[in-house]
């Protein structure tokens, strides 16, 4: 079993799953804050702030797998001077 890693690896998988997260979460957010607002309900709140913290730890995930990739990749012509 490969166990979980922080920050995720550089896959094309994971890019995509964490696009796709992102997307999801963000309509999921967006929803529950709406409903929230409009109901002043305590549980609306309570997954919208859920929802929300998962989208900002899943854009923070993709950047890091940015930051992964762009080490990784071989400097370019300016950078051999």
């Amino acid at each position: 079993m490969p166990g979980l890693t922080w920050p995720p690896r550089d896959t094309d998988r994971n890019r995509f799953l964490a696009r796709v997260q992102i997307v999801v979460y963000a309509v999921v957010t967006a929803y529950f804050g709406l409903f929230a607002l409009v109901s002043g309900a305590f549980v609306p709140w309570a997954i919208f702030t859920v929802a929300l913290a998962a989208t900002v730890v899943t854009g923070v995930a993709l950047l890091l797998m940015r930051a992964q990739r762009r080490a990784a990749q071989p400097a370019g012509p300016a950078a051999e001077r």
